[in-house]
Parts: structure tokens; sequence; C-alpha cells
């Protein structure tokens, strides 16, 4: 697995969620509550069993009181009763034997008092219940250990149907947390869209109460950026407009005061010139960065992509065949893209000409073209000398070069991947820039636009 990816998937994972929150809150309360009433009803079902088995031995002793009495054998064979009855013994007064007993082996204690008592007898409890009267004393015993397991197994019943309604809760929890929170997380994959390029007000439709004073503020500051954002475009485009008129003034100066120059003045006389120029390469970039800002117009004429690489290798490759560079295209598609196709031979133009300025004398350079769901992709792969990764998520960043210190031979202005960003970008494509491995240093610049439709 990618370590990079690794550690985004587990900072992901530990960033606190609402929706985690909340399921995490309600699974434990309605587990506390679940276990609380669980063991409650099956305190009651006990308690509520031991005093129905104590009103049947209670009932038993009245009831024999009567003729009932004469049923039970004087002399009832050993073995005949199985351990989970009850045992009834009846004794008249001063008798030294019971005169009716279920059990005769079992010496229930005579002396046991009026009512429910819990005796040892023959090394096991009983439950007995005793009842005095003239005519005699009734006493009628049960198994302790008898008791108990009915009690149990009776009270474990009433456990089933939190036991089986439990998952089903907390399943539904889920459902309706997810559901509740989904238009949430449609309003999070909308703001995470917005950028310089797209700086659309969030959707307020069906957004819960609470939650939409949060996203009208969000609308409202969208609002402001896009005017900063509009009034940095049109400086950028009027000052870059008017600093053209004097540049291209200074430089006719200059060509003219060429041959007045001395001898010994030509060296600097031509550092001044290179300066003018850079300043009119610096400011021809500026206004390419303004028009890739500008909103995208209604209307757009699908581009021929195939036409625009050509063009795009046939423009450098002069420079590239004079430093020995080998440069070639795979096979062109013929698919078109819904883009200007002014802006795409930009963009092209822009990576091809920052892989000729990199790429050391004798190297490669490969363009390629491949389909990807509904965009077309355009990869420019050099055998430069790479970008730090420590660079990497700023290259696209106005004024930014990540080779400058690597490469001060090399001019640029540190504005060309900006514009490549930013017409990406306007058209709803991508622009990725990452180092190659595969076993070469360098880099791959690609850009995708979407593809027309039909």
């Amino acid at each position: 697995m990618n370590p990079s990816f690794s550690s985004a998937f587990i900072r992901h994972a530990m960033k606190p969620s609402l929706r985690n929150n909340l399921i995490v809150a309600l699974a434990v309360l309605v587990s506390v509550v679940a276990i609380a009433q669980s063991v409650s009803t099956y305190q009651l079902c006990r308690t509520g069993m031991t005093a129905l088995l104590d009103l049947r031995l209670e009932q038993v002793a009245m009831r024999m009181r009567g003729d009932l009495a004469d049923a039970i054998p004087v002399a009832p064979a050993r073995g005949s009763q199985p351990a989970r009855d009850i045992v009834i013994t009846i004794r008249k007064p001063d008798a030294d034997v019971p005169l009716r007993s279920t059990d005769p082996s079992l010496p229930l204690p005579e002396d046991a008092p009026a009512g429910f008592t819990s005796e040892m007898v023959n090394g096991e409890r009983w439950r007995i219940y005793t009842l005095r009267q003239d005519a005699g004393v009734i006493q009628v015993a049960q198994r302790s250990s008898v008791r108990e397991q009915l009690v149990r197994d009776t009270a474990l019943t009433t456990l089933w149907p939190t036991f089986v309604l439990l998952p089903l809760v907390l399943f539904a929890v889920v459902v309706i947390v997810h559901r509740t929170l989904r238009r949430l997380t449609l309003l999070g994959l909308a703001a995470q869209t917005i950028d310089a390029g797209n700086l659309k007000p969030l959707p307020i439709a069906g957004v819960p109460g609470e939650v939409l004073p949060f996203v009208n503020s969000i609308n409202r500051m969208i609002a402001r950026l896009a005017q900063v954002i509009e009034a940095e475009r049109k400086f950028i485009a009027d000052a870059a407009h008017e600093l053209r008129t004097p540049l291209t003034a200074l430089q006719l100066q200059a060509d003219n005061l060429q041959p007045h120059i001395v001898a010994g003045n030509q060296e600097r006389f031509q550092e001044l010139r290179s300066g003018i120029a850079r300043s009119g390469v610096l400011i021809g970039q500026l206004l390419r960065l303004a028009r890739a800002d500008a909103p995208l117009g209604a209307t757009v004429e699908p581009a021929d992509i195939s036409p625009i690489v050509v063009d795009a290798v046939s423009g450098v490759l002069p420079i590239a065949a004079a430093r020995g560079i080998d440069i070639g295209a795979d096979a062109m598609l013929t698919d078109k893209v819904a883009a200007s196709g002014a802006d795409v031979a930009i963009a092209v133009k822009n990576l091809v000409s920052n892989a000729v300025r990199y790429t050391p004398d004798g190297g490669t350079i490969d363009l390629s073209m491949r389909r990807e769901a509904n965009a077309l992709w355009i990869e420019v792969t050099d055998t430069g000398p790479g970008i730090a990764e420590e660079s990497l998520p700023r290259v696209f960043d106005r004024f930014f070069r990540a080779n400058a210190n690597t490469n001060a031979d090399v001019e640029g202005t540190g504005l060309g991947l900006s514009i490549v960003k930013a017409i990406t970008a306007k058209y709803g494509g991508q622009a990725v820039i990452q180092n190659r491995h595969d076993g070469h240093t360098g880099i791959v610049a690609a850009v995708s636009f979407p593809l027309a439709n039909g």
C-alpha cells in the first residue's frame, strides 16, 4: 500500500465526525437503556416467579385441609416422587410419624414456624410452607435448586426480545443518522469543489434550519471572495495591459539606441534589453493568467486535441533539435473536448515548454493521450531532474519555482503552471504534476479536459 495513502487515510479516520459521534452516542444510549431495562425486567421476573411458586405451596397446603389429603398414599412406593415435584407432609398433633407424606424419607422440621421458611434437609435446601391448625400440621416443601432453575429459565426468556430488538434498533439509528445528515454530506461535497474557478454558492434547498445560518454565512463569504478575486483579476489585467505600452516603447527606444552604444557598454546594454524582454514575458503571462481566471462564457466550441498537441510539439521542435532532445508523441486521439481551443493550446504549450526548459541536452520528452471516464488526459513525460517531494504541493502556486535553486540558469516567471491550473479548473478538468516512478528521473505533467458530448 502507498505510504502516503495510508497516512492520509489514518488522518481522515482520526478527524472528528458528527455522523460518527451521533451514531456512537445514540448507540451507547440505546444500549445502556436496553441493558438497564433487561436487568430490571430480569429481576422483576425473578421476584414474580418466586412469589408465584410460594403462592403455589400455600394453595396446595390450603387444599390439603379437606378430603384431598386422602389422595396421598399411606405408604408411597420409594422413588415414585419426581425430584421436581413438591413434597407434602401431614402430621397429627403429638404424633411421632407423619400421617401422610408423599416422601416419608424427607424429615421436614416439625418445629418450623407457620408460614414460609428455608431449611437444610438431607443436605439440600428446601423452601417450606407450614400451615398449623388444631387438626394438625400441613407442610408443603420444594427443593430450592428446582425453584432457582424454574425462576432462572423463566426470567431468561424475558431477555430474548431485547437481544433481538437491540441490533435492529442500532441499525435503525445508523440509517436514521445517515439519512438525516445526508444533506450535510452533499453540502460538504459541494464545498470541496469550491476554488478560484468555481465560486458558486452552496445550495440551500432542503438544508435543516439549524444549519441554514451556517450555510448562508458560507455563501456570503463565497460572494465576497468572488468579488475580491474578480477585482484582483481586473487589476492584474489592467496593470499588465497598461504596462505593455511603455515596455514596448522602451524596447523600441533600446533598439534605436543600440547603434549609439560604445563597444565597452554593449554587454551591459544587452543585459538591459534582456531585462526588458523578461518583463515583457512576465506581463504576457499575467495577461494569460487574467484571461484564464475570467469566468467561462455561455457557449464553448469543442476543440480538437490532435492539432493542438501537434502544434505544441512543432513550436518547440527547433529548440529541442538544437539541444539533442528527442521529443515525440504517441498515436493521436480524434476526440474533442468541451473547452476553448485557445485555452487548451496555452495549457499544453506551457507543459511542453516547461519540459524542454528543464530537460537536459540529449534527454527525452514523450507526449501521450488517453481517455479516462468522461475526460481526455494529455501527459508530458520528461527526463529532467524532477521536483523535490516537499515542493510538489506548491507547484501550481503563483510565482513559485520548484527548481529555482537547482536550475538558476533556467529562466521562468513561475506563472506557467498557475495558468495551466486555472485553465483546467475553469472547464472542470484537472492538472497533476508528479515525479516519475519508473526508474528514471523527471516528472509526469498531465492535464485533463471533459470530453465533448457527441
